[in-house]
């Protein structure tokens, strides 16, 4: 049932085998019959972008469609063989009928999906109708469009878990989709009690499909994130949503003053940096204090190393020029000169932080250049000598061009009564 989400829909074809009624007792009914299923292109209003860009709809082996018609209470069943979808069952009807296929099925559950975006596709509802009546003899042609919608759900804070539920205009819970009988459209179950349809202990990025075209609010426990309005979402288009803000203000006590700091966050569940440092150099420890201790007050503190640094984190890899250069899965870096001073920008890759930048600024120490903050870790050597822990980012200027040769923690150690730069995070 694996299948790939992307921004245009594939043209689907399903071939429905014939074969002869086996039927001695009534009169001959022929089955099977031949079944072109288009979906339609929705790449003006389906334009999910993930890191590959765009997305596509594409049927996989052993997927199932059922087919009904306005002279049968039940559905044909058709299955992909990996070319065409068949059915042994499918009759033809006496008199020209009124024939529906829904996708992935008649009846679609839509509690506890799995997050994945692999798994979207498992619950894309599809439904369509032929354009007029047949008997099905010379074939069927149906054009089947989407009648859900994506939503992209980033749990932003580390530690809280994740209860995605959705309640209608009345107030009930979402809990699934069922074929309208002769109608190329899906109904919305719902159900009076709470109905989760994502549970996740922790922060990430996740994918939930909803119902699309009515009216709908989206739900993390009983804290409202998003309520439509009364024609709700468009079918066949995603949506992304935080569950808390990406960027924000927090007081700072500076100085017996209490100071408005802009923070930002670069990745899911990752700390809340102060956009600027501590004005003055510090010491180890000095920066690690506490509480109403800390140079800016209860309100924020200096982070861990494996808080800052890691893949996913503030990471680089050596590459074959032997510079440090972006990885994957982690936000991106430049060195950017502002207003004659070089530094070196993060922007965050995950949805929902794309647009969220963190700026890190140059001291000259060495002969290099460097980007270093003190964090909150210590490490202790086999001669049982303690040593602070810095993130560090060194550049080499070599002529007019600075490189990176360094990102990470690796050797990033100093004597506690050394002095470097400190970026706060907010104390949660």
């Amino acid at each position: 049932m694996k299948k790939i989400l992307y921004s245009v829909f594939m043209l689907a074809t399903m071939v429905l085998a014939a074969c002869s009624s086996d039927d001695t007792t009534e009169p001959a009914v022929k089955r099977g019959m031949v079944l072109k299923a288009n979906v339609e292109d929705t790449d003006t209003r389906a334009t999910i972008t993930d890191n590959e860009g765009k997305w596509k709809f594409a049927f996989a082996t052993n997927d199932k469609v059922k087919v009904g018609n306005d002279e049968v209470t039940g559905y044909y069943t058709f299955t992909n063989d990996g070319t065409v979808f068949t059915s042994t069952d499918a009759k033809y009807t006496a008199e020209a009928a009124n024939w529906c296929a829904f996708f992935p099925g008649e009846t679609i559950d839509l509690r506890n999906q799995s997050g994945a975006f692999a798994d979207v596709a498992q619950k894309y509802a599809l439904a369509g109708a032929t354009a007029t009546p047949t008997t099905g003899s010379d074939g069927l042609t149906v054009t089947m469009k989407a009648k859900v919608a994506v939503l992209r759900i980033v749990g932003v804070k580390k530690g809280e878990s994740l209860d995605i539920n959705v309640q209608t205009a009345e107030s009930k819970y979402v809990s699934g989709l069922t074929a309208v009988k002769n109608s190329a459209d899906f109904s919305v179950q719902t159900r009076d009690t709470k109905v989760t349809l994502l549970s996740k202990p922790d922060a990430g990025v996740y994918y939930v499909v909803v119902p699309a075209g009515v009216k709908i609010s989206v739900y993390n426990g009983k804290t409202l994130i998003k309520a439509t309005k009364a024609e709700g979402l468009k079918a066949g288009k995603y949506y992304t949503l935080t569950t808390h803000d990406t960027k924000g203000k927090e007081y700072a006590t500076i100085n017996g003053e209490e100071v408005l700091i802009d923070w930002v966050q670069l990745w899911a569940g990752g700390p809340k940096f102060a956009v600027k440092n501590v004005a003055e150099e510090m010491t180890w420890t000095d920066a690690t204090k506490t509480g109403d201790e800390y140079v800016w007050g209860k309100r924020w503190r200096t982070p861990k190393a494996d808080e800052v640094s890691g893949k996913g984190k503030l990471y680089g890899e050596v590459g074959e020029d032997y510079g440090y250069h972006p990885v994957a899965g982690s936000p991106s870096f430049e060195l950017k000169e502002q207003e004659g001073y070089q530094t070196v920008v993060w922007t965050g890759v995950q949805p929902g932080y794309t647009k969220n930048t963190l700026t890190l600024f140059n001291q000259i120490k060495h002969g290099t250049h460097n980007f270093d903050f003190w964090t909150a870790s210590d490490y202790k050597n086999d001669k049982g000598q303690d040593f602070g822990v810095r993130f560090g980012i060194t550049g080499y200027e070599d002529g007019t061009e600075i490189k990176i040769i360094y990102v990470g923690l690796y050797n990033q150690v100093d004597y506690k009564d050394r002095k470097y730069l400190v970026r706060p995070v907010l104390a949660e």
